[in-house]
């Protein structure tokens, strides 16, 4: 074998080990997060859909029934009954009265939450929002929520779903955020 062929040989292990880590690493671990305050108050709280069990939706009431948030924001289309106008009927259940439940249905992606939910934040004037999804995917949220609204304090409210959390999600999320910075959306 030749100098070259070793020296190839040898980068070539280095990078799949290296790839075999950062992969155990991702499924293992969700993009990181600001930590979340003992207590949370903010001018309204932001539920970003893709939650069946409506484990978000149940904090964001339970912060507007303890008098953190006085305004619940729901955004997205989402899947099965988790859109928009379900989010809002699921916060309306669980004691937000309908006026104080503000919708955008349009959006498909956390990019779009963002960028279509930005024009009620401002419009709202609401400078400090409680940022209320899931724990796995609240790095890539919280990054897309800073690029498109830097102007608005962002307060992390993790909320761990519903069931095993498989590793394939964690992955996703990594792969998803990485699309994302490519992409100078965080």
């Amino acid at each position: 074998m030749t100098r070259a062929a070793a020296r190839l040989a040898a980068a070539s292990g280095l990078l799949a080990v290296t790839a075999v880590a950062v992969a155990a690493y991702a499924v293992s671990h969700a993009p990181p997060w600001s930590p979340p305050p003992a207590t949370v108050t903010a001018d309204a709280a932001l539920v970003l859909s893709g939650d069946g069990a409506y484990l978000r939706v149940a904090r964001a009431a339970e912060l507007y029934r303890a008098g953190a948030v006085p305004i619940v924001i729901v955004t997205g289309r989402g899947i099965g009954g988790d859109g928009a106008n379900g989010l809002r009927a699921e916060c309306v259940k669980r004691g937000v009265p309908a006026e104080r439940v503000l919708t955008e249905g349009d959006s498909r992606s956390t990019r779009e939450n963002m960028l279509f939910v930005a024009p009620l934040v401002r419009r709202g004037g609401y400078r400090r929002v409680a940022l209320v999804t899931s724990d796995f995917h609240m790095g890539r949220a919280e990054r897309a929520a800073r690029k498109v609204m830097p102007e608005v304090e962002w307060v992390a409210v993790p909320v761990q779903d519903a069931g095993p959390r498989p590793r394939r999600l964690r992955l996703l999320e990594w792969t998803k955020l990485a699309w994302y910075f490519a992409r100078g959306w965080v």
